[in-house]
């Protein structure tokens, strides 16, 4: 670092502090509005309200704007009347901002003022008989603040937009109907002085694809699509008709705000509050004052996106290519060498979700460990972003992007590079390269190939940035890096420390002292500055954003690295890309007991499941030690029933046993002694967080895992263990716990002497949570009955085992009781299942226990009009609750009732939507938008149903099924689907409906397939390590104890010569699977060892012959190639 960086990098560098605010004094809780000094929107706040959706930046402006659009002969131009991408001059009044400018020949003023409830953009146009029309957006989200900028998109989901015609044409009024303080805000927008012709509701429809790539609107390229989309970016759109410019014309946009609206949105009310506010006359509380114009300087030009490569380049890179993805001629995809995806630009130009990975340092296995690093990366030139060590949420060195579309550039890591006389910002590449611990960008530029490569290092929490000329042109660079030091962006003062060759960031954090990050630049020259090298005049206006710049230079390396304390343990100096690539491979495939598929002849589906078991584990490591996603950014907690899904699930198929005994003692220490029970989520780490209550499920989830744990570990020293309840320090035996747990099921939770348990808080599907306190107490879930059940079974016989093995003969004898206890509850809840809640065949999904039973989600509900639900069904099947018969009843009725192309829905048909008011469920009722269980087709539900089919011997439906959720080459087995990513999970199959009334009046849409169906949301689910489980221990059947190998294998006819190499007990074994017909309930299943056929005991299964169970022994003398024969 040069003297001016290192001089730079002594200040405390100041969140943006440089605005424009205007309020109203009337009344403290009145709208707040900021610009930033360019003019452009900062935020429309209310109380902690946010009215607007994203916070501006003086570099790349803001996402509202205003365009006047001017028609010829030929066509149209169009141009921004606001900020800093605008050409107009600037005053301010105090309560009013004036933008003032030419466009061609017409004359126009801007002025924004607020009234009461109101604001107003009028404009003035003066010309000479132009045709013209003006275009308004407006990003909004109307609701705290917080939770904007938690989740952006989850609360656009929430934004039920209601369109009405009046005399000005179009009026969009948004409700936001997650309730904020248990209110629900709204804002009206619409036109006065001239009519709106062409509306629309979300940021996709303004802004297009396209725009990834352009950074320009699709709605200046037409007209508005009058429709209203329910999606993820809420973004009010509206054009007005024609207008003949000939004089002078005016004419208004305005928004209107209420604190409140309780009931749902049915006419485009408060006109006359309205009108009112509009003919205030403006009285500026200042004399207007020019601002000194902000301008971008000239060495800065548009970003630049790379030209495709050639099929030859291709090959040339990537010589072996495997599951290749096409449309028409076009390549869209492809797996290449160690299991890495590669993309390229014109798949990424299709999708909706932005092709993007998170990379995290390979997690310890054999404890529960945040001293790791995670980065989230974007195919559209974010190297890095959402930098953290250790907390997810609480620990970001880097922010955040906002938004799908990369319209705000200046969040995470970027790089701009100097081509000719300007410097451009590196956006799209030709080809987009993911792996287990990495991402590569190849951009093609005139005659070189520019290659950028950011990775984690496979021992360190470090994480690395390479770029690198692959023909050793040197360039300049300028590498942006927006800091946060916290949660959020623009939250905190940002105090930067010169190291050698870089710099130190301290967190102020009372959990972990001393967290700091290293950033360095290793024999790199460079200079360090802000947002000033962007600006004329060299005026900061953000100095945590920081930026490097680069001289002459073919190739540089940035390493961030993070340390959960003050002291610093001794890491390498450098790293070597093609090492750490090499230890992170060999990481996850001993994670995965190097798991191998080797078909007899070329199989796809087969070349499939290789790939998902490497992306999946990837999926599910980040999920459990990192837990965060792309949509989903927020997280760093477990969930209760999360963490003991997904990650136990994985790790006893895999027998991590020691990595399971940690992860539930740490459940366990989270369990509350007075309530008895553990919360919906909890932080695992220092911080202790959680929000204090569950769902009715929640119990049931460790004490599940316990039993699961010792069944397959055989381990019953974690009964002794001593652990403290949250919040304490003295420390009970974990059978107290259980005990405790157990103690609060008998007395709070049975209703009477039924066997039936309460729904309380709710189940599984988080939308159907009761919207009236009463429900929680007489609703029943006849999946939480099924789980209950199950639960029950398990640690009853898990605990009448241990306790032949427990030498303290207190702890035996309090087990034993304990094991009694669970059996009377199975068989009181097993009686309640048959008698009561199965009515006509049909499991109930709810069950109302008032003065008399209510069957709610079934064929007599006269209630909401719900007839099927799919949870119960597959549980109690997986529970071995519902007998032969039933079981058989559920597989038809799913089969006929729930299943589509797609995978099998929740019910067979959405809950009511009524503007968003809540009845009975709270969600359900609540969400504007058709995605992630709304859509009812959520993927982890299905996972289960392929459990369930497997329990039955349902070959064929079993691995038909594993397909449709697939997301490599899915259109192969769900040929409606939307193109999507293909190397990470995605939680849901989302219609592709506008919004939730077209969705109920076209539902039977999804059951033919005539609808296209979208991926949800990604990554950040339980289910890949539940998925991962499905193909290992339910349709290859290998399950591992102890002391036993169970094979059970339900496989279709196309799997004959199939091999598996697995690893078990310690080594490596090759089971070559034998079938020539369907295998169909009633087959059983021989092993031999050569010639010599292995004696084996069979397992229990009420619905077929069970798995055939060798002994450990055995299989530790084996040759290490078994045939498994399915006759």
């Amino acid at each position: 670092m040069n003297q001016k960086g290192l001089a730079f990098m002594k200040e405390i560098k100041k969140k943006m502090n440089r605005f424009l605010t205007i309020k109203q004094q009337k009344d403290p809780h009145d709208c707040c509005y900021t610009f930033l000094p360019t003019g452009d929107v900062f935020t429309f706040t209310q109380g902690g309200i946010l009215i607007n959706q994203f916070r501006g930046n003086a570099k790349d402006g803001s996402l509202n704007n205003i365009y006047l659009r001017i028609y010829h002969e030929q066509g149209s131009s169009s141009c921004p009347l606001l900020g800093i991408r605008s050409a107009s001059t600037l005053s301010y009044g105090g309560n009013c901002l004036q933008y003032r400018g030419r466009a061609e020949d017409i004359e126009y003023t801007v002025t924004f003022r607020p009234v009461s409830a109101c604001w107003f953009w009028d404009i003035t146009l003066a010309g000479c008989g132009q045709t013209v029309d003006v275009i308004y957006g407006q990003d909004i989200s109307v609701t705290s603040e917080n939770n904007v900028y938690t989740n952006e998109s989850y609360v656009s989901q929430y934004l039920g937009h209601s369109v009405f015609r009046g005399a000005n044409g179009y009026v969009v009024c948004s409700r936001q109907n997650m309730p904020v303080a248990g209110r629900f805000p709204y804002l009206q927008q619409g036109v006065i002085g001239a009519g709106a012709a062409h509306y629309s509701t979300d940021g996709m429809q303004f802004f297009g694809l396209s725009s990834k790539e352009t950074g320009i609107p699709a709605a200046l390229c037409g007209n508005l699509a009058d429709l209203n989309l329910q999606y993820e970016f809420a973004y009010t759109g509206l054009q007005t008709e024609k207008l003949c410019v000939s004089g002078t014309k005016t004419l208004s946009f305005y928004g209107f705000f209420q604190k409140d609206h309780p009931d749902a949105v049915t006419k485009a009310a408060y006109q006359e509050e309205i009108m009112a506010a509009y003919r205030t006359p403006l009285q500026p509380a200042e004399p207007m004052q020019a601002l000194t114009a902000v301008t971008i300087k000239s060495t800065f030009d548009s970003p630049v996106s790379s030209d495709p490569f050639s099929s030859a380049e291709i090959d040339a890179l990537f010589p072996k290519r495997n599951l290749e993805e096409h449309r028409d001629s076009t390549l869209l995809s492809f797996f290449a060498d160690d299991h890495a995806h590669v993309v390229t630009k014109d798949k990424e130009c299709l999708t909706e979700r932005p092709h993007g990975t998170i990379v995290i340092t390979p997690p310890n296995l054999h404890a529960v460990d945040s001293a790791l690093i995670s980065s989230t990366q974007y195919m559209y030139g974010i190297f890095n972003s959402h930098v953290v060590i250790g907390n997810t949420d609480l620990h970001k060195l880097l922010s955040t992007p906002r938004g799908s579309l990369n319209l705000l550039k200046n969040s995470g890591q970027r790089l701009y590079i100097r081509l000719g006389s300007a410097y451009r910002l590196l956006n799209l590449p030709g080809l987009f390269e993911m792996g287990m611990n990495y991402s590569r960008w190849y951009y093609k530029l005139d005659d070189d190939i520019l290659s950028v490569t950011a990775y984690t290092a496979a021992s360190a929490s470090d994480l690395i940035l390479e770029v690198e000329s692959r023909k050793s042109i040197s360039y300049d660079f300028i590498l942006t890096s927006q800091l946060v030091m916290g949660s959020n962006e623009y939250s905190s003062d940002i105090i930067c420390t010169p190291i050698d060759q870089g710099f130190r960031f301290v967190l102020d954090s009372d959990a972990y002292p001393g967290l700091h990050y290293d950033m360095t630049l290793p024999d790199c020259s460079f200079t360090a500055s802000d947002d000033r090298i962007f600006f004329e005049d060299d005026t900061p206006f953000d100095e945590t954003f920081l930026t490097l710049s680069i001289d002459a230079r073919s190739s540089f390396c940035v390493i961030v690295r993070g340390y959960l304390g003050a002291d610093e343990d001794e890491r390498p100096a450098g790293y070597s890309f093609a090492q750490e690539k090499r230890a992170c491979l060999d990481y996850y495939s001993g994670l995965m007991n190097h798991f191998c598929l080797t078909p007899a002849a070329a199989w796809k589906q087969a070349d499939i499941l290789n790939e998902t078991v490497w992306w999946y584990a990837h999926n599910a490591m980040i999920h459990f030690s990192m837990p965060h996603g792309l949509e989903q950014p927020g997280g760093a907690a477990w969930g209760t029933r999360d963490i003991c899904q997904g990650p136990i699930e994985l790790f006893l198929t895999t027998q991590h046993y020691e990595l399971v005994r940690a992860v539930l003692l740490n459940i366990f220490s989270h369990q509350n002694r007075e309530t008895r029970e553990w919360p919906q989520w909890f932080m695992f780490d220092r911080y202790s967080i959680n929000p204090g209550e569950c769902h009715g499920d929640v119990i049931f989830w460790p004490l599940k895992c316990v039993a699961d744990y010792l069944a397959a570990s055989g381990d019953v020293s974690l009964l002794e263990a001593q652990i403290p309840y949250d919040g304490e320090t003295t420390a009970s035996a974990l059978l107290s716990h259980i005990d405790l747990a157990l103690s609060n099921i008998r007395e709070t939770r049975m209703i009477g002497d039924t066997g039936l348990i309460t729904y309380a808080g709710g189940d599984w599907d988080d939308t159907l949570q009761p919207a009236k306190e009463n429900l929680k107490q007489r609703l029943v879930s006849a999946w939480t009955v099924a789980l209950a059940y199950q639960t029950f079974c398990a640690l009853s016989r898990s605990l009448r085992a241990a306790a032949d093995d427990l030498s303290d003969p207190s702890t035996r004898q309090h087990a034993s009781e304990l094991s009694s206890q669970c059996s009377t509850l199975a068989a009181a809840v097993k009686s309640a299942f048959e008698t009561i809640l199965i009515k006509e065949d049909v499991i109930a999904g709810f069950l109302d226990c008032g003065d008399t039973y209510t069957y709610m989600l079934h064929p007599c509900d006269e209630v909401t009009g719900i007839h099927y639900r799919l949870l119960p069904m597959t549980r109690s099947i997986i529970a071995e609750l519902a007998s032969p018969e039933q079981a058989s009843r559920n597989a038809d009725i799913i089969r006929n009732r729930l299943k589509c192309p797609d995978g099998v829905r929740l019910m067979d048909r959405p809950a009511d939507y009524n503007g968003g008011v809540s009845h009975l469920f709270r969600r359900a009722e609540q969400a504007a938008n058709v995605g992630r269980e709304i859509s009812l087709q959520y993927t982890h539900a299905h996972i289960r149903y392929i459990e369930a089919m497997a329990k039955l011997g349902d070959a064929r439906e079993a691995w038909d099924s594993l397909f449709p959720i697939n997301p490599i080459l899915i259109q192969d087995s769900v040929p409606n689907a939307h193109a999507r990513q293909s190397n990470l999970y995605f939680s849901s199959s989302d219609g592709a409906y506008p919004d939730r009334y077209r969705y109920a009046e076209e539902f039977h849409l999804l059951k033919s397939g005539k609808i296209g169906v979208k991926g949800g949301w990604r990554l950040y689910s339980s289910g890949p390590g539940i998925y991962i489980r499905q193909v290992i221990q339910n349709i290859l059947g290998i399950r591992l104890t102890a002391d036993t190998l169970s094979l059970d294998p339900v496989l279709p006819a196309e799997a004959d010569g199939l091999q598996l190499r697995y690893d078990c007990f310690g080594r490596t074994v090759t089971f070559r699977f034998h079938t020539n017909a369907e295998n169909a309930p009633g087959q059983r299943v021989r092993i031999a060892d050569g010639s010599a056929e292995l004696s084996a005991q069979t397992a229990h299964n009420p619905y077929r012959p069970g798995a055939a169970v060798l002994s450990r022994d055995a299989l530790t003398h084996c040759s290490g190639v078994l045939d498994i024969f399915i006759e």
